[in-house]
C-alpha cells in the first residue's frame, strides 16, 4: 500500500492574537514598520487574516486617521478604490439597499431614519449625477467628484485588522486595510453614491473599462453605533442646511439643545409625542403628536428668551439655569390640558386639535411667550447674557460659565407683566374651544368656495351633532403676537365667554 505524502504545516497567528490598540479605539493592528517580528509575519503569510480574504476585503493604500478631539476621536479609513471596488466595499446602494444582510448589522434602524426615499427632486438629481458620471466616462468632461463618507456597523468592527506599514504620523497610519465584506452606510453623499452605483451598472462603463479604471475616494468611519450614526447624521445635517429639523433634531442627542428639550419634556405628556418628520406629524385630525420636535425646541426658546436667541446659542452651561423655567412652564401644560390631548381620540369625539386652540403651535409658542413675560425678572437678565461671551473659544466651560453669570447678575430685572400665578389662573380660566367667537376674532375663519364663512359639522357629545365655524390657525408671528397681547392684557376675560362664533 502507498503510503500518502505529509506536508509540513504552519500554524498561524490567530486574529485574536493581534493586540488591540486603545487610541484607535481597540481595532486590532499588526505594526509592520515599528515591529520586526510582525513584518516578517506578513512577508510569510503567518496571519490568520490573510488567508481569510474570502472575509474581508484587502485595501492597499488606505490611510487610517483619528478625527477629532480627544478623547472622543472618530476612527476613519480613508481610501481611493475603482468604481469596481467602490461598489464591492460599499454594497449598500442607498436608492436600492441589499436585503439580504444589511439589517442583521444593526443599520436597519439608522436607515429608516437618515436614508430618503429617491423621490422627487431627489430622484431628478440621481439622474443628473449619474449622466455627469457617464460623460466623464465618455471622456466629454473631468469628473470632479466629492468624498463619499460612510460608517460601517460597530458590530463588525472587532473582525476589522490593520496592518499599518508607515506610522511616521501618529493620528494617521498609512497601509493595508483588511474590512468585513459588510454594507457601508453612506453619511454623507448619499444621491452620489447611488449615482456611482448605477454608472457602474452602465453597458458603457463596461465597454469603456471605467470599472477598473475610474477612481473615486471613499472614506469609512469604523466602529458606529446606530446612536453614533444617528448622532452623525443630525451634526453633518443640522446648522444652516434645509433638510428635515424634526429629523434632525430627534437624532440629535449631543448639542445643548437637544438636551435642554430632552431633559424639559421628560415625565410630562410631551415625552414620546413630539413628532420627528418621518412617524406622523401634528396635523389637525393627528392625535398622537402633539407638537413636533422644531416646534417644541422654538417654544423652549420662547421660555428662555422670547425667541430672541437661536438653538445654537444655548450652551451645556447653560442648561442648568434655564431648565426650571422650561420644567415649570410644560408641567404647567400638562396639567391643563394633558387630559384633553387624547390618542387615539374616544368614540364620539372629535381629534383634539378640532376643538381646541391649544393643540395648535401657534397658542403654545404664544403661551410660552406669555410665561417668559411672567417670570421674566428672573429669566430675563439670563437671556440677556446668552452670546455675549466674545472669545469663548478661549475659555473653558467654567469660565464661561463664570463670564455668563456675572454678565447676568449685571443685567436688568424687568417686573413680571404678570405673576406666574395669575397667568396659571389665566390659562385655566380662558374657554379655549377654537370655534368660540373670541378665538375666531382673533385667528380669522376658513372661506368657502363661495368666499363666506367655511363650516363644518362635529360631534359634540354622544349622539349629538353641533355646526361650527372652521378657524384657522396660522403659525405667523402676527398670529402669536396677538394671543400673547391678550392673554396678558386687562381684557383677558373676553377669552372665557361661551359664545360660538355665528355661522352666518
Amino acid at each position: 500500500m502507498a503510503t500518502l505524502p505529509t506536508f509540513p504545516q504552519t500554524k498561524l497567528i490567530a486574529d485574536d492574537a493581534i493586540p488591540e490598540d486603545k487610541e484607535f479605539d481597540g481595532l486590532r493592528i499588526v505594526r509592520y514598520q515599528s515591529d520586526p517580528k510582525a513584518q516578517t509575519a506578513v512577508a510569510q503569510n503567518q496571519y490568520e487574516f490573510q488567508h481569510e480574504l474570502g472575509k474581508r476585503h484587502m485595501i492597499h493604500g488606505v490611510v487610517l486617521a483619528l478625527k477629532g478631539a480627544k478623547p472622543n476621536y472618530r476612527i476613519t479609513a480613508t481610501m481611493h478604490p475603482t468604481l469596481r471596488v467602490f461598489t464591492e466595499i460599499v454594497k449598500y446602494d442607498p436608492s436600492a439597499p441589499p436585503i439580504e444582510d444589511w439589517e442583521a448589522q444593526g443599520m436597519l434602524k439608522a436607515h429608516e431614519q437618515t436614508q430618503q426615499d429617491f423621490k422627487g427632486a431627489k430622484k431628478e438629481n440621481l439622474a443628473n449625477f449619474k449622466q455627469y458620471n457617464v460623460e466623464a466616462i465618455r471622456e466629454e468632461r473631468v469628473a470632479y467628484l466629492p468624498t463619499i463618507s460612510g460608517w460601517q456597523s460597530a458590530a463588525v468592527f472587532p473582525e476589522t485588522i490593520f496592518v499599518a506599514l508607515d506610522e511616521s504620523n501618529p493620528m494617521a497610519l498609512y497601509g493595508i486595510l483588511y474590512l468585513p465584506k459588510k454594507p457601508v452606510m453612506q453619511s454623507d453623499g448619499q444621491t452620489q453614491t447611488a449615482a456611482l452605483f448605477q454608472a457602474a451598472h452602465t453597458g458603457l462603463a463596461i465597454k469603456a473599462g471605467a470599472l477598473d479604471s475610474f477612481g473615486t475616494t471613499l472614506e469609512i468611519e469604523l466602529n458606529v453605533t446606530p446612536e453614533r450614526a444617528a448622532q452623525s447624521f443630525a451634526d453633518r445635517n443640522g446648522r444652516g442646511s434645509k433638510k428635515n429639523k424634526n429629523l434632525v433634531a430627534t437624532l440629535d442627542s449631543s448639542s445643548a439643545m437637544a438636551r435642554l428639550r430632552n431633559q424639559a419634556v421628560a415625565g410630562t405628556v410631551f415625552e414620546d409625542r413630539l413628532a420627528d418628520g418621518r412617524t406622523g406629524g401634528a396635523s389637525e385630525t393627528a392625535t398622537r403628536n402633539i407638537a413636533d420636535l422644531s416646534t417644541m425646541d422654538q417654544i423652549l426658546l420662547n421660555v428662555i428668551s422670547r425667541g430672541a436667541r437661536k438653538e445654537e446659542q444655548i450652551k451645556l452651561y447653560h442648561i442648568k439655569h434655564f431648565l426650571p423655567f422650561c420644567r415649570e412652564f410644560l408641567e404647567l401644560l400638562d396639567s391643563e390640558f394633558g387630559d384633553k390631548w387624547v390618542d387615539p381620540s374616544p368614540k364620539g369625539s372629535e381629534p383634539y386639535r378640532l376643538i381646541y386652540i391649544h393643540g395648535w403651535a401657534f397658542a403654545l409658542k404664544a403661551l410660552a411667550i406669555a410665561y417668559h413675560d411672567c417670570r421674566r425678572d428672573l429669566i430675563a437678565p439670563l437671556a440677556a447674557a446668552i452670546g455675549t461671551g466674545s472669545g469663548d473659544e478661549h475659555r473653558t466651560a467654567e469660565e464661561a460659565e463664570e463670564l455668563f453669570l456675572a454678565k447676568a447678575s449685571g443685567n436688568d430685572a424687568p417686573e413680571p407683566v404678570i405673576s406666574f400665578e395669575d397667568f396659571a389662573h389665566r390659562i385655566h380660566t380662558i374657554d379655549w374651544l377654537r370655534y368660540r367667537k373670541h378665538w375666531i376674532s382673533l385667528t380669522g375663519y376658513k372661506l368657502d368656495r363661495n368666499g363666506k364663512k367655511k363650516t363644518r359639522e362635529i360631534k359634540d357629545g354622544p349622539g349629538g351633532k353641533r355646526l361650527i365655524v372652521d378657524g384657522r390657525a396660522q403659525n405667523t408671528a402676527a398670529h402669536i403676537g396677538t394671543v400673547v397681547n391678550k392673554i396678558l392684557s386687562n381684557k383677558w376675560t373676553d377669552l372665557t365667554a361661551t359664545v360660538d362664533e355665528p355661522t352666518k
